[in-house]
């Protein structure tokens, strides 16, 4: 999102009234990690609640990590994360029950 308003602030076709000052930008920038911070981390928690309560779930999830991520001297990647559909209706029940925002 920071490289969109960057590159909107710099785009010669859009008029000097519509474009970001630097302020502005560091302003969104500021907002939009502390919002994205507060929601993320209630999920995440949530998350891990619900996964310590739920034994079966907590099985059937780290069975699913250990196909998918087999090198254990090397972190995870967004693809490797990205192969684990149980993991993320895990999370999506967990948005269910508490989405964010409320």
């Amino acid at each position: 999102m920071l490289d969109l308003m960057l590159a909107a602030s710099d785009d010669p076709s859009v008029p000097e009234s519509r474009k970001l000052s630097d302020t502005e930008v560091l302003a969104q920038s500021i907002i939009f990690l502390a919002a994205g911070y507060e929601t993320s981390s209630g999920t995440l928690s949530l998350t891990c609640y619900h996964i310590a309560t739920n034994p079966d779930i907590q099985d059937k999830l780290q069975q699913e990590i250990d196909n998918v991520w087999t090198d254990e001297e090397q972190l995870p990647t967004y693809e490797t994360v990205n192969e684990l559909p149980y993991l993320d209706m895990v999370i999506s029940e967990t948005l269910r029950l508490y989405p964010p925002g409320k």
